[in-house]
């Protein structure tokens, strides 16, 4: 099979050069068997596609999946565990390692092992696969690590655009033209402002600066926080994305935008991709600080909340599509704006919430599922991402030296969580 890249894929794919990629990792205690790991990784080729594929360009320069066949073999690197850190330095290697973009597969493991204790690692590049993607990926091969006559299935794959958006809507004469003139607003939009942006004497993050601090809430931090959001009716993605925001004001005052992107899983609005399809991209909200807060957090978090569930309502990953792929020849002009325009927000924050992942299998435990990072090219790579597994909060706080100092993040850590769980909101638990 040959397709050509969705636009947005191709925003992540860039020039193919520069690595854009997601990191998940995983610490197991108990026996994981060397020999399972050909079977495995077999196995998830079988079940996707997408892992069988490289990258190749046509005359044009326009970037297509090409499926391959025999299937390339997904790398698996042994490393010997030394610490509980190893992890991390282990995911900043594969942040800055490119992919064999022209020979692919776009997706490889670590394994970082010792007598009792490993850490899995899984890679890969952003333009195939997104977070939840990712998540289907770790659970398969988890299972089929640990039993090796596990059966996974199928996933289901897409050709083009006509396997995503159903026919009626793609077909419709208004949405098309309704596309057609979004497509042409960013078409027109963007090589406009590209002309307004220089690259000249712009340094660019390296990624030897780039940075992760990783934390945990306990459980009894986790329910807290769950509870107290309930109560005021706001969500726990709302709560924390506004408490980071505040905290970034405290400590880049006025350098500091008061803006967050927050992606959301198309899959919650699309069901044409499942669970386990492999997509790289999902639908986007914005959160803004109030110019005029109230001394009350959970009251701007309350006003807040309204703000988001409109944008929520508005959510349309059809004609987001559709608009999408009319603007194919300005994918240069975008990836431009990214790389050297000026930061426009703060960071990027993605509360991917419960993880569906067992626990115990017979043979390991997985101890801990570390929050997911992800990391790209463009000129702020400010991300923060949060999971729950085993009934408490994990927290990946990804950037890089270059944009923003690891002290400062670190000082922004302190104070959104010191915010989180202040008098006030201990207060606000009691009873709840």
């Amino acid at each position: 099979m040959k397709r050509k890249l969705l636009f947005l894929e191709r925003v992540l794919y860039g020039n193919g050069s520069q690595p854009f990629h997601g990191v998940f990792s995983v610490k197991i205690t108990g026996r994981i068997v060397h020999g399972n790991f050909p079977l495995a990784l077999k196995k998830l080729q079988t079940k996707y596609p997408a892992l069988t594929a490289c990258i190749e360009e046509d005359e044009k320069g326009d970037p297509y999946f090409v499926q391959q066949s025999p299937a390339p073999e997904i790398p698996l690197r042994i490393v010997e565990r030394l610490s509980d850190q190893d992890w991390i330095d282990e995911s900043r290697y594969e942040w800055a390692t490119s992919f064999q973009i022209k020979t692919g597969p776009l997706l490889r493991v670590v394994w970082i092992r010792s007598d009792n204790v490993s850490d899995l690692i899984l890679a890969f590049h952003h333009c195939m696969c997104d977070g939840g993607s990712g998540m289907a990926l770790l659970t398969d091969l988890l299972a089929v690590l640990d039993n090796t006559d596990h059966e996974i299935g199928t996933s289901s794959t897409f050709s083009s655009i006509a396997d995503l958006i159903p026919a009626d809507i793609l077909n419709n004469r208004g949405n098309k033209i309704k596309a057609g003139f979004s497509s042409g607003l960013v078409n027109t939009s963007l090589a406009f402002m590209s002309k307004f942006i220089s690259v000249k004497n712009k340094v660019l993050p390296q990624r030897a600066s780039d940075y992760l601090i990783s934390w945990k809430l306990s459980q009894e931090e986790s329910s807290a926080l769950f509870a107290v959001c309930k109560q005021h009716q706001v969500t726990v993605n709302t709560a924390l994305c506004l408490a980071f925001l505040e905290a970034f004001k405290m400590v880049n005052k006025t350098a500091a935008h008061g803006k967050a992107t927050c992606p959301v899983d198309i899959r919650r609005y699309m069901p044409e991709v499942k669970k386990d399809t492999i997509f790289a991209f999902g639908l986007a909200m914005n959160m803004q600080l109030d110019k005029k807060p109230t001394a009350n957090f959970w009251v701007n978090a309350q006003k807040q909340q309204v703000l988001i569930s409109k944008q929520m309502e508005k959510l349309n990953p059809y004609e987001f599509i559709m608009g999408m792929e009319g603007s194919h020849k300005a994918v240069r002009h975008l990836i431009k704006f990214l790389t050297y325009a000026k930061a426009g927000n703060d960071f990027m924050f993605s509360n991917m919430g419960r993880l569906d992942i067992p626990s115990s299998y017979r043979t390991f435990t997985i101890e801990t599922v570390y929050s997911p990072t992800v990391i790209g090219p463009f000129g702020n790579p400010t991300t923060i991402i949060t999971t729950t597994f085993n009934k408490q909060m994990d927290f990946s706080f990804v950037s890089n030296e270059t944009f923003m100092a690891r002290e400062n993040a670190m000082k922004i850590k302190q104070e959104a969580m010191k915010l989180m769980f202040s008098e006030t909101f201990v207060a606000d638990t009691v009873g709840v």
